[in-house]
């Protein structure tokens, strides 16, 4: 039995590694024009509502494909839409550097924000019915790390090519292009990972499958639900204002030079780093509920704190609330994804997952397309102010509706736990 649980444990590894490296890839494909959108701009000559909309068009995608890939991960199972979803953005990432024009360059984006959304229901299912209990939110709530960590490689190469001289406009396209190397290693291995044991059970029709619906008749299920569609939606919404907080600030300190600026950027993202790495490690002592409220308090703290400053002209102070904010968004996002994927059984899990992260892609497309032009009719204070009311939301559903989910293990009774634990 010990040789079995050290192979078992081996491949568990093995597909931990795949999902990860899968992760950094969506979260790359996410934030990559964000982080770039003034290079973008400036490349193809965007006005503010263009602006907002290519900063967005991901985020668009990525509601789209959770619903498709959701679908398709359920129906086809996980390895193959893992695979294709690889395959995907590789092309999307050559597609996007070489675009004769702005609306290739629009398409292609919109085609890798729905392998973004196909990919993340896909991965929360191979999480889930790969790991550990306990290991299984650990990994799944390692989201904001990976987050985190392709903000930053992002910024780095921008910060290389900056030092290296030559036009600014075309930099975008450098990160872009990298982009594909991550898809390229997951693809590469994804021949090496099997389907997973629970959709093979279910698929083979020897079992009663369950019905979608099942996640409304449960309690626990039908809170974890409603705490994931409000928490999903609050917790984007927030990046919204943050995405657009560092170029602000750093106009109004005159700051000139490229290279500093990304410094700056580089410096405000790099909480993400021990914010993500942490709240996984404190799920044990604070579980998921307590991480998310957590999380809220201080994200509330941070937007309250930079509207106010930003009102006042204490332009000095608003990257320290920043920083509180890098920190309260990461943990308020971490059980979202998390607890849905947990509750839901094999059949629909992968829909289920799409469902969230599709409620929570769409108000983040439209609040990223159409907060600039919000901000030039109110100016950012108040509009920070203004977007406070979404993480207010998703406190209240985390204080009142959310259940501590974790731990749970009823949608592993196909198999019965000790068989899966080590799978």
């Amino acid at each position: 039995m010990h040789n079995y649980e050290n192979k078992m444990v081996g491949n568990y590894r093995g597909i931990t590694y795949a999902m990860l490296i899968s992760l950094i890839v969506d979260e790359w494909n996410v934030f990559l024009i964000p982080q770039t959108n003034l290079f973008v701009s400036s490349y193809f000559h965007l006005n503010s509502l263009s602006f907002g909309f290519v900063t967005g068009i991901v985020f668009a995608g990525a509601a789209i494909g959770s619903l498709i890939g959701g679908y398709f991960t359920d129906k086809f199972g996980r390895k193959l839409i893992f695979q294709v979803d690889m395959l995907v953005f590789i092309v999307a990432a050559l597609v996007s550097v070489f675009s004769p024009n702005f609306m290739w360059f629009i398409g292609s984006r919109l085609v890798a924000g729905i392998a973004v959304g196909a990919d993340i229901a896909n991965v929360y299912a191979y999480i889930m019915e790969t790991s550990k209990i306990g290991d299984r939110e650990y990994t799944g709530s390692l989201n904001t790390l990976m987050a985190s960590i392709s903000i930053l490689s992002i910024n780095f190469v921008v910060l290389y090519m900056l030092t290296r001289g030559g036009p600014t406009s075309y930099i975008w396209k450098y990160p872009l292009i990298i982009s594909a190397i991550p898809a390229a290693v997951g693809l590469s291995y994804s021949f090496k990972l099997k389907e997973t044991t629970l959709w093979k059970k279910i698929s083979s029709n020897t079992v009663e499958k369950k019905k979608i619906s099942d996640l409304f008749i449960d309690s626990l299920k039908r809170k974890t639900t409603l705490f994931t569609w409000v928490s999903g939606a609050a917790s984007t919404i927030e990046i919204g204002t943050f995405a657009f907080f560092i170029p602000f600030i750093i106009g109004k300190l005159g700051i000139s030079s490229p290279e500093i600026q990304r410094m700056i950027i580089i410096l405000v993202y790099s909480f993400g780093i021990p914010a993500g790495y942490l709240g996984p490690v404190l799920l044990p002592r604070l579980g998921l509920r307590g991480l998310s409220y957590s999380g809220y308090i201080i994200t509330i703290v941070s937007l309250v704190l930079s509207g106010l400053f930003l009102i006042e002209g204490e332009y000095l102070l608003v990257p320290f609330s920043m920083f509180m904010f890098v920190w309260g968004n990461h943990w308020n996002s971490q059980p979202i994804l998390t607890s849905q994927a947990l509750v839901s059984d094999t059949e629909f899990r992968g829909r289920s997952v799409g469902i969230t992260n599709f409620i929570s892609e769409l108000p983040a497309f439209l609040s990223i397309t159409f907060f600039p032009s919000l901000v030039d009719s109110f100016k950012l204070g108040p509009s920070t102010l203004l977007i406070t009311l979404a993480p207010l939301a998703g406190l209240i559903t985390a204080i009142f509706v959310f259940k501590e989910v974790y731990g749970y293990k009823e949608d592993l009774a196909i198999l019965g736990t000790a068989t899966v634990e080590f799978a």
